[in-house]
């Protein structure tokens, strides 16, 4: 059964990659209430390839955003049922202008597919459902029974997701639960992640006089609230060790046993010449008295994305804003909770400002840390079938990002969580010229193949 679909996947390379370029042509950006109707069709583009490639039970259903895609086969003579899950909704393009070619227009050069959603996720939950086709179309069959969950929200964090699940837990139940959507380390170096950190987001707005001011008439009599909030934003962090100065922001982080951190720091993939350059950055840096493997993966951070407010066009304008604004997010690990540490910043930030300002915080989004055990047979399935496409066994690591419906699959479904990805480094996730390597998505579809005859 293994070897016709190994042989038809083979056979339909060319068609595997026209119906991808068929999805990622379709601009379901999730957060532009304008691509409302493309989410629409990105939903039933996949619903109908579910159809095509002979899973049952096709259904799009509702969430109050952006609606699931489900699917099932469940007529394995093995009883071990397998959960899939994958996003269709994308991120947007901005800035449109360094894009080498339209995001929603694949282009293929050499080896690579350029589109937006091209790694993150559409070709990375494509290769499963390819996989799955090949057993169904090639075999006849599947070794195991599978399920199918590909959401419209994951970008914009799952908002509706939790309620979904809650509400369907018996219809989305499992045995195990794959997610493709990460990166390798390499071409030839398979990677699996065992944890994702969790996240916060906060925005916070200086308001200083009533409305906009001549710099030269009242500069220097009142409050300018883009120097204040720069005041304040500076003590966030020590500059030298770069600790969070929050006060009880590291109270909860859960200590990492000896034998993981060596693992961790031991990963040859992860040094300061690699992240270099990966990344064009003059330099590595962070938190004071941990490496970088440890930073990017074990440590919390809090960055600062962007400052709205006073004058940012060409020229000179000489004017006091009335309103100054930041947008920050904190990145969290085990066993920080996003909703408790988000007060403690925003309680801090008030603390903080000085007479003469007003200052309010509004929440953003938030998501769990997660880890899981990699010791499990459903992960050692997938190691497993690394190595029969790869050579080599992955790389475990924990993974820097976040994924909040982790954490809803750990706490409601409450079934073990493989994470395997197909990505690149460089594949320019949220930013222009987004790629997919195409030798990943050939072979990401074998490796799909064997993980469901060794979870048989």
């Amino acid at each position: 059964m293994k070897q016709q679909a190994l042989d038809y996947a083979h056979q339909h390379k060319a068609q595997n990659l026209a119906d991808l370029v068929e999805l990622l042509k379709i601009p379901c950006i999730s957060t532009d209430p304008q691509h409302k109707a493309d989410i629409a069709a990105g939903a039933q583009w996949v619903a109908d390839t579910c159809r095509r490639i002979g899973l049952n039970n096709v259904e799009i259903m509702p969430t109050r955003l952006h609606p699931v895609v489900y699917a099932d086969w469940l007529q394995a003579d093995a009883p071990f049922t397998l959960l899939i899950y994958g996003h269709y909704d994308v991120q947007p393009v901005d800035p449109i202008d360094l894009w080498h070619t339209p995001p929603f227009e694949p282009t293929v050069k050499g080896d690579d597919i350029f589109a937006r959603g091209a790694s993150d996720d559409k070709g990375q939950f494509f290769t499963v459902l390819k996989a799955v086709e090949a057993y169904l179309q090639g075999a006849g069959k599947l070794p195991i029974n599978v399920k199918v969950l590909i959401e419209g929200e994951e970008e914009i964090g799952s908002p509706s997701i939790q309620d979904f699940l809650t509400q369907h837990r018996e219809k989305f139940a499992a045995d195990a639960i794959v997610i493709c959507d990460h990166p390798m380390l390499a071409p030839e170096v398979p990677m699996m992640m065992y944890a994702v950190r969790g996240d916060a987001h906060i925005e916070v707005t200086v308001r200083g006089p009533a409305h906009d001011l001549h710099s030269g008439t009242f500069g220097g009599v009142v409050e300018n609230p883009f120097n204040v909030l720069v005041r304040m934003l500076a003590q966030l962090q020590d500059p030298v060790t770069h600790r969070i100065l929050v006060p009880g922001f590291y109270d909860t982080v859960r200590p990492i046993a000896e034998a993981e951190t060596a693992m961790i720091v031991g990963n040859p993939f992860v040094s300061d010449a690699i992240l270099q350059a990966a990344t064009g950055a003059l330099q590595t840096t962070g938190e004071e008295g941990y490496s970088t493997a440890e930073r990017m993966s074990v440590r919390p951070t809090l960055e600062i994305h962007g400052m709205p407010g006073g004058f940012t066009g060409n020229g000179t304008k000489t004017v006091i804003p009335s309103i100054a604004r930041a947008k920050i997010s904190t990145r969290l690990v085990p066993d920080q909770d996003p909703y408790h540490v988000r007060e403690l910043v925003a309680d801090y930030l008030r603390k903080i400002a000085p007479p003469g300002v007003e200052v309010s915080v509004q929440f953003h989004g938030a998501s769990y840390p997660v880890v899981v055990d990699y010791t499990l047979p459903a992960y050692q399935a997938a190691n497993r079938a690394y190595q029969e496409v790869y050579g080599r066994e992955a790389v475990m690591m924990r993974g820097g990002g976040s994924l909040p419906i982790m954490h809803y699959f750990k706490t409601i479904l409450n079934v073990p969580i493989v994470m395997m990805g197909l990505g690149l480094p460089d594949d320019n996730l949220h930013a222009p010229n987004e790629k997919f390597h195409l030798p990943n998505f050939y072979r990401g579809i074998e490796t799909m193949i064997h993980y469901f005859a060794f979870l048989a």
